[in-house]
């Protein structure tokens, strides 16, 4: 048999040598395509729903919100189980399909049913929505968003991180989602005094309503004039504190009641559970994460790129530190198993040659 490949291998010489080559050339190409990590992902093929109601009791969550949407999800072809957990505010529902389910088609196939989970949730109780397509260990790289001379707010690195570093990395290949931690998150406050409220004969719900209806674009056709066609819109949309507070209300004899006049309009904090601290200083800490099946390695170059790009339109005193890296834990990874093969290999010739 050994004999018989031999003769065909010299008798086609230039066959042979073609199909090494193909050989090796595909080889290199598989090799580098192959995606290196220094974890095994063993994490099931699952999709989790995530329900935010602020204010709401865990009970609560559990009865309106939970139980309409496991109920739902519990009829889907090729599930495995169906877990859940209901916190104050939050309702957080885990779909577990079998192995050989591709996990695009689970998501399209929990996306379709959350059509009609948001039918049995009551109205203003909270919308669903698909979590991240990333496992447990999808978290590839954390950075810190610090002030460097002391001058910004813990709600200044926040909002950088929010609308100008997250958008950006978002757009890295590979990154499903970039999540926010630490800091405080910027809101638009309007603190109605009630004692005015009622010396107006208004309540809350009308000082709601009214910034609701006046916080919009609007369109209004066109207009001919001669040959030319002018667009006509109604410009809604508030930009600042200053717009917010001239919204009117109601008013009373010709004399309008603006949001000003009953409450305090301001810049503000929203409320906090926590808090990320380095070195004593709080920052603002963002974390990267990797869509399933991606190559740990090219994703976090990816978002280093990207950082770099960040960097640069960051006002001074500002800077973006990296935390954790995973590229470094395989790269360890990987020296420790060449070693490892390098050292086993020398045994194995020794002992073969004594």
């Amino acid at each position: 048999m050994l004999n018989s490949i031999v003769d065909i291998a010299l008798r086609y010489k230039v066959l042979v040598v073609v199909a090494f080559l193909l050989v090796v050339v595909f080889g290199v190409r598989a090799f580098r395509a192959v995606p290196v990590d220094a974890f095994p992902d063993v994490t099931p093929v699952q999709v989790n729903v995530y329900t935010e109601s602020p204010g709401l009791a865990a009970e609560d969550i559990e009865k309106l919100i939970t139980f309409p949407v496991e109920t739902v999800m519990a009829g889907l072809p090729k599930v495995s189980e169906v877990r859940s957990v209901s916190l104050f505010g939050l309702s957080y529902v885990s779909v577990y399909f079998e192995d050989d389910v591709d996990i695009y088609f689970a998501r399209r196939l929990v996306g379709e049913k959350l059509l009609e989970a948001r039918t049995r949730i009551p109205e203003g109780y909270g919308d669903p929505t698909l979590g991240p397509n990333s496992s447990g260990l999808g978290q590839v790289f954390w950075y810190t968003v610090e002030s460097i001379d002391g001058k910004l707010t813990s709600m200044d690195l926040r909002t950088l991180q929010d609308w100008s570093i997250r958008l950006l990395l978002r757009t890295a290949s590979g990154v499903d989602d970039v999540t926010s931690w630490g800091g405080d998150e910027k809101q638009y406050q309007v603190l109605v005094q009630p004692r005015k409220l009622i010396s107006y004969g208004l309540t809350f719900k009308s000082v709601m309503e009214a910034l609701a209806a006046n916080n919009r674009q609007v369109g209004g056709q066109y207009v001919d004039l001669g040959s030319e066609q002018y667009l006509v819109r109604g410009l809604g949309l508030v930009g600042d504190t200053r717009d917010i507070g001239s919204v009117v209300i109601a008013e009373r004899e010709g004399v309008p009641i603006y949001v000003r006049d009953v409450a305090e309009v301001k810049e503000g904090p929203s409320l906090r559970f926590g808090a990320v601290t380095r070195d004593g200083k709080e920052v603002a800490l963002g974390l990267a994460l990797a869509r399933i099946g991606e190559n740990a390695k090219n994703v976090v170059d990816s978002v280093k790129a990207k950082l770099e790009l960040a960097k640069k339109a960051l006002p001074k005193g500002v800077a973006i530190v990296p935390v954790y890296d995973r590229t470094e834990l395989v790269a360890k990874a990987l020296k420790t198993a060449e070693s490892a093969l390098l050292e086993g290999s020398v045994l194995v010739a020794v002992i073969l040659f004594l």
